[in-house]
């Protein structure tokens, strides 16, 4: 089976959205480069940390 391929026409066809597409990287279906390809986002790894700053609590509240 060509992986990459049905991919990336589900993708095309809107049946896959690039969080879908990043979980076949982790399958080890397709490659980084590939998911950039097909999605044209670059492939964050979780090593890569938060994707924003964080005022450091935890929970829903915040205590004053």
């Amino acid at each position: 089976m060509d992986w990459f391929k049905c991919i990336n026409n589900c993708f095309k066809w809107g049946c896959y959205t690039p969080d879908d597409v990043r979980k076949f990287v982790g399958y080890e279906k397709i490659t980084a480069e590939q998911f950039k390809e097909i999605t044209g986002e670059d492939f964050a790894t979780p090593s890569e940390g938060t994707s924003g700053t964080t005022d450091g609590s935890i929970g829903s509240e915040q205590v004053n």
